[in-house]
């Protein structure tokens, strides 16, 4: 094997291992965040009020999840991109891949504004941060909701596959096979 055929592969390999990290930092933001919609615990500080959820602690939860979750499906060479990542490593899962993606790309933009300008940047005036919240105006919770719910199953249903692959892991084949088919089938949101 040519020694630029190994570079690559290496780096392959290595954003492999980041995007995972990265892709299991998300998993634990999604748990908290849903444990605390759930009510399996109260933070230690005090939920504000209903009249003023923009400092709720479940506001800041959400929005480190959102701005998060952008950091994995952002469209930039520089950033790990998990529809990418995936299509190198998993060629042949390219159904599930496009069917998450597809379920993903309708907010992609305004997700980008919104981690660029609430989640994670910030803004200096209400105007500027105004475009960011464009997210929640063009689509529904549970748009995004389902689209991260699809993402992150895909997610630990790849990495499920590459257990496999080493002769580790809970899964069968078939229950893997079995839970990236029910990905592809489910509905696409109107």
């Amino acid at each position: 094997m040519a020694k630029r055929d190994m570079s690559r592969n290496h780096q392959a390999a290595e954003e492999f291992r980041i995007f995972a990290e990265r892709f299991m930092h998300f998993t634990n933001l999604w748990t908290v965040y849903s444990d605390l919609l759930a009510g399996h615990y109260m933070p230690s500080l005090n939920l504000s009020s209903k009249e003023d959820f923009t400092t709720d602690v479940r506001a800041t939860m959400m929005f480190v999840l959102y701005a998060y979750f952008y950091s994995l499906v952002e469209d930039n060479d520089q950033g790990v991109n998990g529809f990418r990542i995936w299509r190198v490593r998993y060629p042949e899962e390219e159904a599930a891949i496009a069917a998450v993606e597809s379920r993903v790309a309708p907010f992609r933009e305004r997700l980008k504004l919104f981690r660029n300008r609430l989640g994670f940047h910030g803004s200096r005036s209400r105007t500027h941060e105004s475009k960011g919240l464009e997210l929640f105006a063009a689509h529904s919770g549970n748009e995004m909701w389902n689209a991260m719910k699809d993402f992150k199953s895909l997610g630990a249903a790849l990495l499920a596959k590459s257990t496999l692959a080493q002769g580790i892991g809970r899964y069968t084949g078939e229950q893997v096979r079995e839970w990236i088919d029910e990905i592809i089938s489910r509905p696409k949101p109107d």
